[in-house]
């Protein structure tokens, strides 16, 4: 017979009193010395056995078994090859198949229908001892938060010590740092793990650099004010907060956004449109030389050279002010192509209101169909069957019908031409208004014309306008006023910002 030693350990088990792998491999190698077992391979498992498909070199261990490698296992007891039911059944399979003809351990064998089944007996204690360890488990973390005692292993910033957790007193400077430095919104958090890391902060084991993520768990763990969060629910923690609940409160606000305008100290009026043509990533400014505005990539994916060119204020207004000449429109072109789009809305209304009439009298006459269908049915006239048939299809067109009236609904014509020659004037005068020294007029000017502008080695890559500047844009580079035309359709019926 050929055995397989089978040794397993769950991770779970560190600190309860179960053999190690290797106390267990001695246990085993020396029995089967003794008593002379072929001895064939020697398996080591850290896994748990609560749950099925959660240990693959046992997995693996069962197809070598069915392919004939070997027909015994030898293991230090039941219960570490299966503490759920699902595998114990495998096992006990794989012996009435004729593939395993032994299971032994230093104190019994499971050889026989007999032994086979007090076998199943030992699995099935096993298999109630983990869902009752599970459920003292349970018991006793829930026995822990409601007494307010932190259940597990300490977060950064706290040690644990007597079941309970106290503030690490070499890192409790830089929780608060970080705490109070990202509530005023002034640092992002790529350059706050950056500061951190420059101020000593690391890892405990090898003195590793702290990275974002584990600084944004820190900054959302509501340990640090005293509670104790488990799956979504708080407890009131013993151990002593690190911050106020005010500064996690406005650190939180920062993290969603409530309080942009904390973030935002200065007023850089082109920040928010514009972003890197190499990475993608948005452009931030800083003031530097006597006040000067410069605005820069952020770099934000590492991968990027463009945050180490600077560009001046006054050149990114050159820059944008470019933009404008593609709305420079041709007055004739423009308000011939205007007339020719007026009359055809017209004329398209007019037919609206014509098919309006038609579909409603289309509606009427299927309620009209649907009252003598039930009629008939009711007199005795049609069966049940073809009532329900003829009446679905009736129902079917009116639904079409009323669809394509909703549709067909005419517009406020007048309404559409004014919006359609605000448009008009407007655009002829969009470099004159972006002129302006006011600070708010540029900025709703820039909000209602541009998504982003991408820049890249200094200049304009490509630009992304806003509904209805973009079917406008370069309109003045064609003179076929069938294309004109069809550009003043697209326009949007939603009123502009009140600067533009």
């Amino acid at each position: 017979m050929k055995y397989i030693i089978y040794c397993r350990k769950s991770s779970e088990e560190e600190t309860r009193q179960i053999q190690s792998l290797e106390t267990q491999e001695r246990i085993l190698t020396e029995y089967a010395i003794k008593n002379s077992f072929n001895v064939v391979d020697i398996i080591k498992e850290s896994r748990s056995a609560k749950t099925n498909n959660n240990r693959p070199l046992f997995t693996s261990m069962l197809h070598r078994i069915q392919k004939g490698e070997a027909d015994c296992l030898f293991v230090i007891h039941v219960d570490r090859l299966s503490r759920n039911l699902i595998e114990a059944g495998e096992i006990i399979k794989l012996h009435e198949e004729g593939y395993l003809k032994e299971i032994r351990t230093p104190t019994n064998l499971y050889n026989s229908v007999t032994t086979m089944l007090y076998m199943g007996f030992d699995f099935l204690f096993a298999s109630h001892f983990s869902r009752d360890l599970s459920e003292k488990v349970k018991a006793g973390i829930q026995t822990k938060l409601l007494k307010g005692e932190y259940p597990s292993y300490a977060p950064l910033g706290y040690v644990n010590k007597e079941a309970k957790i106290y503030p690490d007193l070499v890192r409790i400077k830089y929780i608060k740092t970080s705490f109070e430095l990202y509530s005023t919104g002034e640092y992002s958090l790529k350059q706050l793990t950056n500061l951190l890391y420059k101020q000593g902060f690391r890892t405990r084991s090898y003195g590793k650099k702290i990275v974002r993520s584990v600084i944004h768990r820190m900054l959302t763990n509501p340990v640090y004010y005293g509670a104790i969060r488990i799956k979504g629910q708080l407890y009131k923690g013993i151990h002593e907060p690190i911050v106020s609940k005010i500064t996690f409160d406005l650190v939180q606000d920062v993290l969603t956004g409530k309080n942009k305008s904390r973030q935002q100290k200065h007023d850089f009026l082109y920040r928010d449109f514009l972003k890197c043509g190499n990475c993608g990533c948005k452009l931030t400014a800083v003031i530097k030389k006597q006040k000067h505005n410069y605005y820069y990539c952020t770099n934000g994916k590492d991968i990027c050279d463009e945050h180490k060119k600077y560009l001046t204020q006054n050149y990114v207004y050159k820059l944008l002010y470019g933009l404008f000449s593609n709305f420079q429109l041709k007055e004739p072109l423009a308000s011939l192509s205007l007339q020719v789009y007026e009359d055809g809305l017209r004329k398209q209304n007019s037919d609206a209101w014509d098919s309006n009439a038609v579909m409603s009298k289309h509606i009427d006459e299927a309620d009209r169909k649907l009252d003598r269908l039930l009629d008939t049915m009711i007199t005795g006239r049609i069966t049940d069957e073809v009532y329900d048939r003829k009446k679905k299809e009736i129902e079917n067109e009116k639904t079409n019908l009323e669809i394509q009236l909703k549709n067909l609904k005419p517009q406020n014509v007048d309404f559409t031409l004014e919006r359609v020659k605000e448009i008009k004037n407007k655009a002829t005068g969009l470099s004159k208004l972006f002129e302006c020294d006011d600070y708010l007029v540029r900025r709703d000017l820039l909000n209602s014309l541009l998504w982003n502008a991408s820049i890249q080695n200094g200049e304009i890559a490509s630009v992304q306008y806003k509904l209805p500047w973009k079917y406008l844009q370069n309109l003045n580079k064609t003179d076929d006023i069938e294309i004109w035309r069809r550009r003043w359709d697209l326009n949007p019926r939603e009123p502009f910002s009140s600067a533009v």
